[in-house]
């Protein structure tokens, strides 16, 4: 059924008109907030006091000045590349066959250059005990955090055979965050991912979580919190509440540089915490290629953030993986994992054809699809007027 265009004028130029004021208030917003950030920065032990006593989720600065930006290192030592991406088929009950899949896309870049990019795929097809539990069709929850661990069992399992100094990166979150959540299968395999990522720190591996166009506000908040405490207000959010992080580092890095590094700072209050038994750290990264800025999160456990040796290899690989890009940059190597691990509609449906067919030399009955969906499918329709 099409939009109803006419009902939509007003709304689209009132939505205009809306996005229109945020940003000049966001404009506004970033100098003052900068002039913040400027103010309170000589003053590190003073804004970690602040920060650890928060009720909200926000960033502690560590040992270096949160107003600094950090230039390239130009690290010219060697280093391997492992990154993975995935996507996944989540179990529809209106089909027929129902069924569901975690597809994992690895690329491993070797040190050495003379060496083929190896591209790996591993597909898990669910099995009936895990596509049902207490006999209740899984969500997509499950299947997301699925996809979660089996991305760093498979960068771990495939960075233990390369030699030297190498990186793993996943695209997204490196610390996971979800609604509070109590039940056996949850808890699991949110200690499954964290398991893994000890094995990371005992091999001595670097690991990093890369989050393109990131809408964090840590760094933010922790700016208002600094003028709350200095001016002794308690209202919430007065202060820069049109901007995040992205907006303020746009301000502060040229190409290459990132920020100062900074903790993850979860308050022990916060409903929706995680299972981590290390802290974990981020910055910004501004790997642009050209005059508009493009600044991206980058998240690292603690024994990454503590070593600058590896926080320099790991800029300086992101830069040259983004490079590749372009004018859009992004890392390469996750650009790779991607199209390595996406799931297209057509395979989607072969293996549903697949597994029909495997079902009829079972000699199982065929379910149908729900008619709800029958009638979607329909190309054409008998239309009854009255």
């Amino acid at each position: 059924m099409p939009l109803n265009h006419l009902d939509l004028q007003n709304q689209i130029q009132r939505f205009s008109r809306d996005e229109l004021l945020a940003h000049e208030n966001a404009e506004k917003q970033l100098v003052q907030a900068s002039t913040v950030l400027e103010h309170v920065s000589h003053n590190i032990e003073a804004m970690r006091k602040v920060g650890e006593v928060a009720t909200t989720r926000t960033a502690i600065p560590t040992t270096e000045l949160p107003n600094q930006a950090f230039r390239n290192a130009q690290w010219n030592d060697v280093y391997n590349l492992v990154c993975a991406d995935g996507s996944q088929i989540m179990p529809d009950p209106h089909s027929s066959p129902i069924f569901a899949l975690v597809n994992i896309g690895i690329i491993r870049i070797p040190a050495e250059k003379s060496k083929a990019i190896h591209p790996v795929i591993i597909t898990d097809l669910y099995q009936r005990d895990r596509l049902y539990i207490k006999n209740q069709l899984i969500g997509e929850d499950i299947i997301a955090l699925d996809r979660d661990v089996l991305e760093l069992r498979y960068l771990y399992e495939n960075c233990q055979e390369l030699k030297g100094t190498t990186i793993a990166l996943r695209d997204g979150l490196l610390e996971l965050y979800h609604e509070p959540r109590s039940d056996n299968a949850f808890q699991e395999r949110l200690q499954t991912y964290y398991a893994y990522l000890q094995s990371f720190r005992s091999a001595e591996l670097s690991i990093a979580g890369y989050v393109d166009k990131p809408r964090s506000q840590m760094v933010v908040e922790l700016l208002r919190l600094c003028v709350e405490m200095e001016e002794k207000a308690h209202s919430e959010n007065t202060y820069f509440p049109d901007i995040n992080d992205r907006l303020l580092f746009e301000q502060r890095l040229k190409n290459g540089e990132r920020s100062a590094i900074f903790e993850n700072f979860l308050p022990k209050n916060d409903l929706h915490g995680t299972l981590a038994p290390f802290p974990f750290y981020f910055f910004y990264l501004n790997v642009s290629q050209n005059e508009k800025p493009w600044i991206v999160r980058v998240e690292i456990p603690e024994w990454v953030a503590s070593d600058k040796a590896r926080v320099e290899v790991l800029h300086s690989a992101l830069l040259e993986q983004c490079a590749i890009m372009g004018t859009k940059p992004y890392p390469y190597c996750l650009h790779r994992a991607h199209e390595t691990a996406l799931v297209r509609q057509a395979e989607k449906e072969e293996l549903a054809r697949q597994i029909q067919a495997m079902q009829l030399k079972e000699g199982l009955p065929l379910d149908e699809k729900s008619y709800k969906q029958s009638a979607k499918d329909h190309t054409s329709r008998r239309i009854v007027e009255r």
